[in-house]
């Protein structure tokens, strides 16, 4: 991997990342990255050090995110297509929507969302994939870092707020440039690549896996009807028309879901949850930024395909029961703020739109879930590269154990007291003497 990272490094400077005729005078490996939120590709960190043409030293910390190395696996996470994406997001995405919102708020940077600094970026696949490569800041830099939380998915309320904050302003950028140049804006977005999909259209499994993994969560719910036993007859009915309107062909539902291009469409991170996410605290430890990376997955479609991932990965049950108005509604104001004469949509809207497309979200909570909240350190995905359909659902199943269950079936839960009575506050529809949060 060294090589790698020397090679890369002389081609940066050959390529004028640093600036021009910038010399390199140094560069020292910090080491690799692994982890639970870094299995999609190899990362690594170093320090470059480089003479500007005036004789000025500056200092570089950088991130550098390879490949992986064997085949399979880049194949398995389509690797060449995620590094197409993220190369193009910062080359062309990002300077046409920066541009739209600088021409619109005079550089108003309170309404730009934060974004790494790009310094190089390498795609030629094929015999040439080990050394492709894209290079970003290291944002510690500029004071960001991992969320400072205890549970492995769940943010408390305030980080949660400035996620919104942070993704409110991000799907505005696409709000604006349509506005503004919405030929423009088109030509560029449809040279995103589809990352999940494969193509013959198969998605990352089996249409039984997804149908067993919902099968359990909706298991999971009828029993906690049977185990309350004085409300919830509605909600037994919410359940079946789920499973008719949505489940009976799950596949269909999500492609339904991703192919649907309404006027409320936005540029969407595609994977916007906390192990994409670093936040900026104050000197009382509480959170005032966020900025999002790993643009790889990014997709064309409605807002909610962020934010049901979002809000029904990393928000509890708790404070989805507690606070979901709240959230929902500093995102809107956080976008009709940012927006000034742009139309952008409002909260019954969005409402309307998390009925719709809420289900993505739980799609992709379904499995995810569990392989965050697996214990070990490592998730060994190499096992999932020859797995049958038995195997495969029962490999997801296992991550995170029972944990991840619950997770997912309160998501599911969530999302249909949403999408059938109108509002997660079941209380509102059930028999008064139930309890907002039973069955």
């Amino acid at each position: 991997m060294a090589e790698k990272v020397d090679e890369t490094i002389a081609d940066m400077t050959a390529a004028g990342a640093f600036g021009p005729d910038n010399r390199l005078v140094s560069f020292e490996l910090e080491g690799l990255h692994t982890g639970l939120d870094q299995f999609a590709s190899c990362v690594l960190y170093g320090l470059a050090t480089v003479d500007d043409r005036d004789g000025r030293r500056h200092d570089h910390r950088l991130v550098f995110k390879f490949k992986h190395p064997t085949l399979e696996k880049r194949e398995f996470y389509n690797n060449d297509r995620q590094f197409h994406n993220e190369k193009l997001f910062y080359e062309r995405i990002a300077p046409f929507l920066l541009a739209s919102r600088g021409s619109q708020r005079n550089g108003d940077s309170t309404a730009t969302p934060t974004l790494c600094r790009y310094f190089y970026g390498r795609n030629d696949c094929d015999e040439q994939a080990h050394r492709d490569v894209i290079v970003l800041e290291n944002e510690s830099v500029r004071g960001y870092r991992t969320a400072v939380t205890s549970h492995r998915l769940s943010l408390d309320f305030d980080h949660l707020i400035v996620a919104l904050r942070t993704l409110a302003k991000f799907h505005g950028l696409s709000y604006r440039a349509k506005h503004e140049d919405s030929l423009k804006f088109k030509e560029i977005i449809a040279d995103v690549k589809e990352t999940q999909w494969s193509k013959d259209g198969e998605w990352y499994f089996h249409p039984s896996v997804l149908q067993g993994l919902f099968s359990v969560a909706l298991d999971r719910l009828k029993e906690r009807h049977v185990a309350d036993g004085s409300c919830g007859d509605n909600e037994v009915e919410w359940i079946s028309r789920f499973q008719t309107e949505l489940l009976t062909d799950a596949m269909q539902s999500l492609r339904r879901i991703v192919a649907s291009v309404g006027p409320m469409s936005v540029l969407c991170h595609g994977d916007f949850n906390r192990n994409n996410l670093l936040f900026r605290y104050d000197d009382g430890g509480r959170p005032v930024d966020a900025l999002a990376y790993d643009m790889a997955t990014m997709r064309y479609g409605s807002p909610v395909l962020d934010l049901s991932f979002f809000l029904y990965m990393n928000a509890d049950r708790q404070t989805r029961d507690d606070h979901w108005d709240a959230l929902l509604d500093v995102y809107c104001s956080t976008l009709a703020a940012d927006a000034g004469d742009v139309p952008v949509p409002g909260r019954d809207q969005l409402d309307a739109e998390i009925r719709e497309y809420g289900f993505y979200g739980l799609v992709h909570v379904s499995y995810f879930a569990g392989i965050m909240l697996e214990e070990t350190t490592q998730v060994d995905c190499s096992e999932y590269f020859d797995a049958d359909e038995f195997k495969m659902l029962n490999l997801l199943l296992r991550n995170g154990g029972e944990p991840a269950r619950e997770w997912f079936a309160d998501a599911v839960q969530h999302f249909i007291r949403c999408k059938y009575a109108g509002s997660p506050a079941y209380s509102t529809v059930a028999n008064e003497d139930c309890l907002p949060n039973e069955i």
